[in-house]
């Protein structure tokens, strides 16, 4: 790699915040791992890289690979923890995907890739779906709202520990901003609202 490449990473990276990737800078893969391997960056993610003196976010690695995918969403307890729903360990980056789409993999990171119906990510319908988003590092971060993760912990018993799930949905009712009506709609949305009725009936006692 030419001394100029490396000056040319180095130089977007000092003083910045935000991801670095190889293809918005026109450099290659291989230059950017170089530079990386010489201290000069950190990969938070496969081409996503940032500065060496970068403060992380929480939401860092999980921004990152929502980048590397188009549509992806932050969720699951990866959410959850975001949005101070549960203080259990994540146990990797949770994303939502859509169905026919390809699997965010990795030998490095342990990713809990949830493929979905594409209707309940797709980015156009993000408000009634209660997705929202964050700007992580300079980038436009999708993420499940506190409603949308309390529902999806109980959608996916077989991934998620029914005392998470619990101890989310008692949170989120006490929360200031909880509204029965809202969080009933999109349950109703997401087929999830006939189990959740009387927990949260309960959960408001």
């Amino acid at each position: 790699m030419t001394q100029s490449i490396n000056d040319l990473i180095r130089q977007a990276v000092e003083g910045s915040l935000a991801f670095v990737q190889a293809s918005v800078l026109g450099v290659s893969d291989e230059a950017m791992a170089f530079v990386a391997e010489a201290g000069g960056l950190h990969r938070i993610a496969p081409a996503v890289y940032l500065g060496v003196d970068v403060e992380r976010h929480p939401l860092a690695e999980a921004a990152a690979w929502a980048l590397r995918y188009d549509n992806a969403v932050v969720g699951g307890l990866t959410a959850a923890l975001h949005h101070d729903l549960t203080d259990a360990f994540a146990r990797g980056i949770w994303l939502y995907t859509p169905r026919g789409t390809t699997v965010p993999r990795s030998r490095n990171a342990q990713l809990q890739v949830v493929q979905t119906s594409p209707r309940l990510i797709a980015p156009e319908d993000d408000k009634i779906n209660g997705i929202t988003s964050i700007t992580v590092h300079g980038a436009a971060t999708r993420i499940a709202g506190p409603d949308r993760t309390v529902i999806d912990l109980w959608r996916y018993p077989e991934r998620i520990p029914r005392e998470y799930a619990l101890v989310a949905l008692g949170r989120r009712v006490r929360q200031d901003d909880f509204s029965v009506p809202e969080f009933a709609r999109l349950a109703r949305r997401l087929r999830a609202w006939s189990r959740l009725e009387p927990l949260v009936q309960g959960a408001m006692l």
